[in-house]
């Protein structure tokens, strides 16, 4: 495992030590309820993206910290009903535990926009949770096709990327920057979230460098048009293209 070289390390450690507080049901463990194997990448990047932003845009309210929060609860909320299976000779308490597990976590997403007073975001959280589910369900329709990587692209920005784009757009948002730069933050999270899916559905690394070259290029249009310290973003973007890049074609982003 990579040591993490974030500028704002402390917070994302307060913010998974939290949500293992928050998933440490009784008697049963999380792990025990549902096998959701997390790589380091599925513990991170949702709620980096979140903390990176705020620090950027000057940010260092608690709030940032509750949204990170939140949006990590809403991303192992769809990867736990992900694991549902529908096998004739499944036990029922297996085929129920993933709905129930993910349903839980999904609770806590909103009760905490609820105890954090952030309910102005709820509609587009709830329009994200829809997408994501709109991706799964023609992952799931298209199971006995080939598909062509533009197709597979489409599939991921629904699934995983618009969940990442949303991160950010709504970090920007809680740190009351312009509308431009919020859009311009929520592109620089899609590229990421398309980036990170491509290299789950191990498509091809000149398709995964082009994405991530693509979250560059948005980065340094940032730097051009504002004064904002990007050093937390440029941080995110070296660790994706660390994680997801094996030859190292794509140069890391200047701080």
């Amino acid at each position: 495992m990579m040591p993490l070289e974030f500028s704002f390390l402390e917070k994302l450690n307060l913010v998974q030590a939290r949500l293992r507080q928050e998933i440490n049901f009784k008697p049963a463990s999380f792990e025990e309820l549902v096998p959701l194997d997390m790589d380091e990448l599925d513990k991170i990047v949702c709620p980096a993206i979140v903390l990176a932003v705020s620090r950027s845009c000057g940010d260092h309210g608690e709030k940032s910290d509750a949204l990170a929060e939140i949006v990590q609860f809403i991303y192992m909320a769809h990867q736990v009903h992900k694991l549902m299976k529908d096998d004739s000779d499944l036990a029922e308490e297996l085929r129920q535990f993933p709905v129930l597990v993910g349903d839980l976590l999904f609770g806590k997403f909103f009760l905490h926009l609820c105890q954090e007073r952030l309910l102005q975001f709820l509609a587009p959280l709830a329009q994200v949770i829809g997408t994501m589910s709109e991706g799964g369900i023609s992952r799931w329709l298209s199971r006995d096709r080939r598909l062509t990587n533009d197709e597979w692209l489409k599939i991921i920005e629904k699934e995983s990327a618009s969940l990442t784009a949303i991160a950010a757009r709504l970090s920007a948002e809680l740190a009351n920057v312009s509308l431009p730069l919020q859009h311009q933050l929520e592109a620089f999270g899609l590229e990421l979230g398309k980036a990170w899916g491509a290299s789950k559905q191990k498509m091809e690394s000149d398709v995964i460098q082009s994405i991530l070259q693509k979250a560059n290029d948005i980065l340094s249009e940032i730097a051009a048009g504002t004064q904002l310290q990007l050093q937390p973003l440029h941080e995110v973007y070296n660790f994706m293209v660390r994680h997801l890049t094996s030859d190292r074609t794509i140069p890391e982003s200047g701080l």
